[in-house]
């Protein structure tokens, strides 16, 4: 009996109200896993190309995880995905929370929607059947009001709902979709397409058995591996590398940073991934003063600290953990100052820290809390959205705009109250923030003046919290991946953290076989992103790895009953890889579209700093990288004979 998978998916017409339900045979799933491998696969086939994101054509889909809801540890991830209307290609999100195991208990592996309603809606669906409901009462509310106005609705607390705020609702092209009132789908842009769609809100609520092939394997797989993270073992060995590292780049400042914790497992469950803000800020990692700036000078110590791990879960009242996490690294706080006082929310990610901080050169505790507050409940990227109101205030120190342009804001580095009423313009589209509120290269686009050198992006997304000139992987990432400017894919670093040649002995046998060091980081990086793709296939957390040696391959087999060889594996990922890379070509995506900006490259080195003097040799690497995965530079993507050979050009034809 072959497992994890429901063996359909459905496609609800918003137009029409109307719904197609679509039987998958076995083989699809060995080919494309679930996640955006299916995903990828379906709006390949049933969207025509070149088409607006946002028109009544575009299909939205959400997708769980091909592990999800079977006692796989980390297996609570969830994805969305469609062309994205902020890169022009392929996209994708994910978001953890307790969503991912409701879509397949309803009876889908997916949902997909296509049309336009006439007047907002929300969907619930619920053991194969599907209800259209009027939202005309919820738009214009909240994440969080929304969550709740629903299940009150539905008379059921365990309801699963995925909502955009105002800013999918006004279009805002870096808005996401949200569920568990702070878990946020939040890059692509998708938030954009479902507003466009005048769909609110999707609700899950099932009750269908997820089959598993062999339980009696997975519970001793999940018993192993719950032992290994009890007692620090595996990659998190890794991790005490990576602290070490860490803590060397630091000394050479001269400064001393105590933690009661020494290694990942242990940061992220204390604190989770605030526990790096100050580590990440002075070696390099976090970018400062829009990627401009210099960690320790520019924003010193003493600014990082005032945002540290301890700071982050001071009001801390509960932890948060997704479905089937075993670490735990989420919280609910109380929120003590501003708009929110007197509710809880999500604690911010690090992501949220650095964008809204050291980005802004912003050490104000509390704006920052605010800001991640307006972005959850508004449902827009707190990447993208502090991103461009660094942009903004570069250019307004500048003098390439001023106050009459911002609505009377004066504009500049660690102005807290400005940064807070700027990110309101932007979840509102209100004045100077609708100018924004389509991102950076928008922006740009739209201010002019030589503004675009101000505008820090890869294809249209903005760059995440981690310099690529402290880790080339992340350059690799950002340029080169299907979805440009993620950092949660690969990078030199994640190769040792996920314990890849441990993983996969393909991989280690193709690193021995490489010659030169740079020629085996890349090789470590491709042989992470595949693992990625098998990892997004199987809605698994990154962190699950990061933390703890997960064994996919075997975790897969017990799942379904395939009993497939990790090389067969490999080349489901390379072809979920590939399919995605090849839609942005087919959408008339260039390579040269997704270059990394200069600041990002060193294209003028740093003077002082970590980062002193790094260039990265983008050029090089993307080679490489493209080499190794039989993609064509010229075209952007794999080459005829490799998708021949990987079993995907059907869908091109």
């Amino acid at each position: 009996m072959a497992g994890g998978f429901m063996g359909k998916y459905c496609v609800i017409d918003l137009t029409k109200q109307k719904i197609e339900v679509i039987e998958l045979e076995e083989d699809f799933y060995k080919k494309y896993l679930s996640g955006y491998g299916l995903g990828a696969a379906i709006i390949t086939e049933k969207q025509p190309a070149g088409i607006d994101p946002l028109s009544a054509e575009a299909h939205l889909g959400f997708c769980s995880g091909l592990l999800t809801g079977t006692n796989t540890s980390f297996s609570g991830r969830f994805m969305i995905v469609g062309k994205s209307p902020l890169t022009g290609g392929w996209g994708d999100a994910n978001a953890g929370g307790f969503l991912s195991r409701e879509i397949k208990r309803a009876g889908y592996d997916a949902v997909f929607f296509k049309g336009i309603s006439k007047k907002p809606v929300w969907v619930h669906i619920s053991d194969e059947k599907v209800e259209f409901k009027d939202a005309s009462s919820l738009w214009g509310k909240d994440n969080v009001e929304t969550n709740e106005a629903i299940k009150g609705e539905l008379k059921d607390k365990r309801v699963q709902v995925a909502s955009i705020g105002v800013s999918g609702e006004k279009i805002s092209l870096i808005s996401g979709v949200t569920t568990d009132d702070g878990r946020i789908c939040a890059r692509s842009g998708l938030g954009a397409v479902m507003g466009s769609k005048n769909l609110k809100a999707v609700s899950f609520r099932g009750h269908k058995k997820i089959p598993v092939a062999n339980p009696d394997k997975l519970k001793e797989i999940t018993k192993g591996v719950l032992a290994e993270l009890r007692h620090s073992k595996g990659a998190d060995r890794a991790s005490v590398k990576l602290m070490g590292f860490f803590s060397k780049i630091i000394a050479r400042t001269g400064l001393s940073i105590p933690s009661t914790a020494s290694t990942i497992k242990e940061i992220f469950k204390k604190y989770g991934t605030s526990g790096l803000n100050v580590y990440s800020a002075m070696v390099g990692d976090t970018p400062i003063k829009n990627w401009d700036g210099v960690g320790i000078t520019d924003y010193s110590y003493e600014s990082a600290q005032k945002i540290n791990g301890e700071k982050a879960i001071a009001h801390q009242k509960k932890k948060y953990a997704c479905q089937q996490c075993p670490l735990g690294c989420g919280g609910i706080i109380e929120i003590k100052k501003g708009r929110y006082k007197g509710t809880t929310g999500h604690r911010p990610e690090y992501e949220t820290w650095g964008a809204f901080g050291g980005l802004q050169l912003n050490d104000d505790y509390d704006s920052i809390i605010e800001c991640n507050e307006l972005c959850n409940r508004a449902g827009i990227d707190s990447i993208s959205a502090g991103a461009v109101v660094a942009f903004a205030i570069e250019c307004f120190v500048n003098g390439l705009i001023d106050e009459t342009t911002t609505g009377g804001l004066k504009l500049d580095w660690g102005k807290p109250e400005e940064t807070i009423k700027l990110t309101e313009m932007i979840v509102n589209r209100e004045g100077f923030g609708d100018v924004l509120a389509d991102g950076v290269k928008i922006a740009a686009q739209k201010i002019g003046n030589g503004s675009e050198r101000y505008a820090v992006h890869a294809g249209g997304q903005e760059l995440p919290m981690h310099d690529s000139r402290f880790d080339p992987g992340f350059g690799i990432a950002y340029q080169c991946e299907p979805t440009p400017g993620r950092h949660t894919i690969s990078c030199f670093l994640y190769a040792s953290l996920f314990a890849v040649e441990k993983m996969l002995p393909e991989v280690k046998k193709a690193v021995k076989k490489a010659k030169g060091k740079v020629a085996k980081d890349i090789e470590r990086y491709r042989g992470t992103t595949l693992l990625m793709q098998l990892m997004n296939g199987g809605g698994i957390c990154e962190f699950g790895p990061m933390t703890v040696f997960l064994p996919m391959i075997d975790y897969l087999n017990a799942i379904t009953g395939w009993n497939m060889s990790s090389e067969e594996y490999l080349k489901t990922a390379e072809r979920i890889l590939s399919l995605r890379k090849a839609f942005n070509v087919r959408e008339g995506i260039k390579q040269a579209d997704f270059r990394l900006h200069d600041r990002a490259v060193g294209t003028e080195p740093m003077k002082s700093g970590p980062l002193k003097g790094v260039t990265l040799d983008m050029d090089g690497m993307q080679q490489s990288f493209f080499d190794m995965l039989g993609w064509d530079i010229e075209s952007g993507g794999p080459t005829p004979e490799r998708m021949k050979n990987l079993g995907i050009d059907h869908l091109f034809g």
